[in-house]
């Protein structure tokens, strides 16, 4: 088992413990810390590839107030949602979601380490005949 699914599965272990156990949204466990608005004043520009398919766009990813936003989803109908976030060994692990009206809801999870974020996303819209899911991946550096 590779090191970074080491610790990506511990960060879902500690996000479920914290969602059961921490009404207050801290919880210190196994050298975890996980804090309300850790990543909030950064911004990261970068880009953004659809998984199996060339090409990539320019996102950029923002932290404000608690709150997560793409930049990039705006002109689609996405508005901000809130993200929890936790630290681990010098790397944040964080998740958020992300809604339209229209065009359904992305899924964020990804990992800050340094300057540097790296996310995977799903973009779900469910349709009255099928369901559409699109999967995602960012790559970026912090703003400055």
């Amino acid at each position: 088992m590779s090191n970074r699914l080491i610790k990506k599965s511990l960060f879902y272990l500690l996000l479920g413990l914290l969602f059961l156990f921490s009404p207050a949204g801290a919880v210190a466990h196994a050298g975890a810390v996980a804090q309300e608005s850790l990543l909030d004043g950064r911004a990261y520009i970068g880009q953004s590839e659809e998984n199996h398919k060339k090409g990539v766009t320019s996102d950029e990813l923002s932290f404000v107030n608690g709150k997560f936003h793409s930049l990039g989803f705006d002109r689609k109908g996405f508005v901000e949602g809130g993200y929890t976030a936790i630290a681990v060994e010098g790397e944040i692990f964080f998740e958020a979601i992300t809604m339209s009206p229209k065009q359904g809801n992305i899924n964020w999870s990804g990992v800050v380490v340094g300057d540097t974020i790296r996310v995977d996303y799903r973009w779900l819209k469910r349709g009255w005949f099928s369901d559409t899911e699109k999967v995602y991946s960012f790559n970026g550096t912090l703003k400055k």
